[in-house]
C-alpha cells in the first residue's frame, strides 16, 4: 500500500504499481526518470542549475542499487533516492548494506542527483536489524533508529470526515452469519493469539479469517476509478478542484493495472501513476497488510455504530513502525511511518466496512508532515455473486510548515466480472 504525494504546479512524480517502476527509477523510488546527462550531449539550462545548487551531504546504509539510482536509509529512517549519470563518483564494490557518505545535489524539481558516494564506518548507535536491502514487507526489516513524533494531543492539520461516510444504498449482509461476543475489558489485544480467551480478541481472529477468504476468493474484475483532486492553501481550508482523473481499473490475479486515463476528459498517453498525488492498495492490500502477523498490529474495542446499513463494531489500531509498510513517497524520498486508525467490522460476518488511517510517527525533514486515508467497502454484484469491494476512499496529505493541502476524493464505479480468457473492450 503506498501513495505519492504531489505539489499543486509542480512536476508530478507519481506512484508506480507494485513491481514496476518507471524508466530511470529503482523499485521503491517514485516518479518519471530524469534525463541524464551523456556524453557529447549539449548542456541544457536545468543542468547547469543542478550544477550551481549548494552540495547536500548525507550518511547511511545502502539500501539498493543499479546502474541509474540507488536508496540510503538516513539515521531518522527516511529512504533517499539518488539519481546517478556519468559524473557521479562511486566505489565498485558498493553492496546492500555498507554504511556510506553521500554528496548530493538537488535539481529544479526536487530530485536528487547524486555527485560521489563513498564507504564510510559505520556511525556509533546506527543500527539496524536484518540486511538493509531487504524488501521493504520483508517482517525482519526492523529499522530501529529514532527520529521525532508528532506531540502528543497535537491536532494541528486538517483531518478527513472521522467515522460513518456520506449514507449510501443500504446492501444486504453476505456470508455466514457470526454472533458478536458480549462486551469485555478494552485492553489492548493482538490478533495473533493461539487461544484467545477475550471474546473481543476472538472477533478480530474471525475477522482476520473472513478478509483471508475474502481476497482469496475474489474474482477478477475491472471497474472504473474516477478520482477529484482537490487542494487548500489557506488556514480555513478552502478546497478548490484541480483536475478529475478518470481511468479504468483492472484487477487480475491479486494485482491492479491502471488504462485509458483520461484528465478533465481529455485522453492522457502517460501512466496514471505519472499523473500526480495517486495511491494504490484500495482492493485489497491494506485489508491483507493490517491482518498480516508481520505487522503485529495492536486492536482494541472501541464501540458499535451504524454504517453503510450494518450494525458494526468498532476497533482503534496502532503499527509501530518497526512493522509498518505503508510507503508514502515525497519526490526523492520515501519513510514507512508507524501509523493508528480504526476498524469497522461487520457484527454478523466480521468483514470489514471501513478502514482509517493516520500516519503518526514522520521524521521531521519529510517535507509532508500528515498524511491520511480512509476507504468505505460495500457490497458489489459480480456475475451472480456478491463481494464486498471499495466503492470509495479519500487521502489527505498536508505540507510541513506550511497552509498547503491535497486531497483526493475517489469513486469506484461500474464494477464488472471477467475471466482471464475474455477479451476486455473500454468505452472511449
Amino acid at each position: 500500500m503506498a501513495f505519492q504525494i504531489g505539489l499543486p504546479g509542480q512536476y508530478p512524480p507519481g506512484q508506480s504499481p507494485p513491481g514496476q517502476y518507471p524508466p530511470g527509477r529503482n523499485p521503491g523510488s517514485q516518479g518519471p526518470g530524469i534525463p541524464f546527462p551523456r556524453r557529447g550531449k549539449k548542456t541544457t539550462a536545468s543542468d547547469k542549475k543542478v550544477a550551481e545548487e549548494p552540495t547536500l551531504h548525507y550518511t547511511g546504509k545502502l539500501r539498493s542499487f543499479d546502474e541509474k539510482a540507488f536508496e540510503v536509509v538516513v539515521e531518522d529512517t527516511r529512504t533517499l533516492v539518488f539519481q546517478i549519470n556519468e559524473k557521479t563518483k562511486r566505489p565498485a564494490d558498493l553492496a546492500a548494506g555498507d554504511q556510506v557518505a553521500v554528496e548530493a545535489r538537488e535539481d529544479d524539481k526536487g530530485y536528487y542527483i547524486a555527485v560521489s558516494v563513498s564507504k564510510t564506518a559505520p556511525a556509533p548507535g546506527a543500527q539496524t536489524k536484518a540486511e538493509v536491502g531487504a524488501t521493504p514487507t520483508d517482517p525482519a526489516l526492523e529499522v530501529e533508529l529514532k527520529g521525532p513524533k508528532y506531540d502528543e494531543g497535537d491536532d494541528g492539520a486538517p483531518k478527513l470526515h472521522r467515522g460513518k461516510p456520506t449514507a449510501r444504498a443500504t446492501p444486504n449482509p453476505v456470508g455466514e452469519a457470526a454472533s458478536e461476543p458480549a462486551p469485555a475489558p478494552t485492553a489492548s489485544i493482538s490478533p495473533t493469539s493461539d487461544t484467545p480467551s477475550d471474546p473481543r480478541v476472538a472477533f478480530i481472529e474471525e475477522a482476520k479469517s473472513a478478509s483471508t477468504g475474502f481476497l482469496g476468493s475474489l474474482p477478477n474484475f475491472v471497474c472504473a476509478q474516477q478520482t477529484t483532486r482537490y487542494v487548500s492553501e489557506g488556514k480555513a481550508k478552502d478546497w478548490q478542484a484541480v483536475d478529475v482523473l478518470a481511468v479504468d481499473v483492472v484487477y487480475e490475479a491479486g494485482r491492479e493495472k491502471y488504462e485509458h486515463l483520461t484528465i478533465n476528459g481529455k485522453p492522457s498517453k502517460k501512466p496514471a501513476e505519472e499523473s500526480g498525488a495517486w495511491s494504490t492498495g484500495e482492493f485489497g492490500t491494506v485489508l491483507a497488510d493490517l491482518f498480516s502477523p508481520s505487522t503485529a498490529a495492536k486492536f482494541r474495542y472501541s464501540r458499535t455504530e451504524k454504517i453503510a446499513g450494518f450494525e458494526a463494531s468498532v476497533y482503534k489500531f496502532d503499527v509501530e513502525r518497526p512493522h509498518s509498510h505503508w510507503k508514502i513517497y515525497f519526490r526523492s524520498q520515501w519513510i514507512m511511518p508507524a501509523y493508528r486508525g480504526s476498524l469497522w467490522l461487520d457484527k454478523k460476518t466480521a468483514r470489514v466496512l471501513r478502514i482509517e488511517m493516520q500516519a503518526t510517527d514522520v521524521p521531521k525533514d519529510f517535507l509532508a508532515d500528515t498524511t491520511e486515508s480512509a476507504v468505505d467497502y460495500e457490497l458489489v454484484s459480480l456475475g451472480t455473486q456478491k463481494f464486498l469491494l471499495p466503492v470509495h476512499a479519500e487521502v489527505l496529505t498536508c505540507m510541513r510548515g506550511t497552509s498547503t493541502c491535497d486531497k483526493n476524493v475517489i469513486e469506484f464505479r461500474n464494477y464488472h466480472k471477467f475471466s482471464g480468457e475474455s477479451t476486455i473492450q473500454f468505452s472511449k
